[in-house]
Parts: structure tokens; sequence; C-alpha cells
């Protein structure tokens, strides 16, 4: 099973929308998030993507 990154993302997204201090510890925790939704995003940007597969429904002819 994978990884949602999509989730995990906006999750991070969202922790770092919750730190609203301008004190030196909120911008260090800032740029970790910025680092791991940079991270995630390069990982969820370079991972393959699938294929849908198209049914064909019967007695539907095309016009």
């Amino acid at each position: 099973m994978q990884t949602d990154l999509t989730a995990v993302r906006q999750y991070l997204e969202g922790a770092w929308l919750q730190v609203r201090g301008d004190d030196e510890l909120a911008c260090e925790l800032r740029d970790a998030l910025d680092y791991l939704i940079e991270k995630v995003a390069s990982v969820e940007c370079s991972r393959p993507q699938r294929h849908a597969k198209i049914l064909s429904f019967p007695g539907r002819g095309r016009s």
C-alpha cells in the first residue's frame, strides 16, 4: 500500500498555517515544514501516473 502523499502534504500545509508567531521558534518550524512540504510534493510529482482503464458499455453505438 502506498502512502497517500496528497493527504500528508495537506496536513503539513495545515500545520504550517497554524504556526502563527513571529518568534525564532515559529520561523524555524515554518522552515522545517516548508522543507517537508517540498520533499513530499517532489516525491508526489515524481511517482508514475496510473492509467485509467476504459470500459466499453455494450449496446451503445456511436452515431
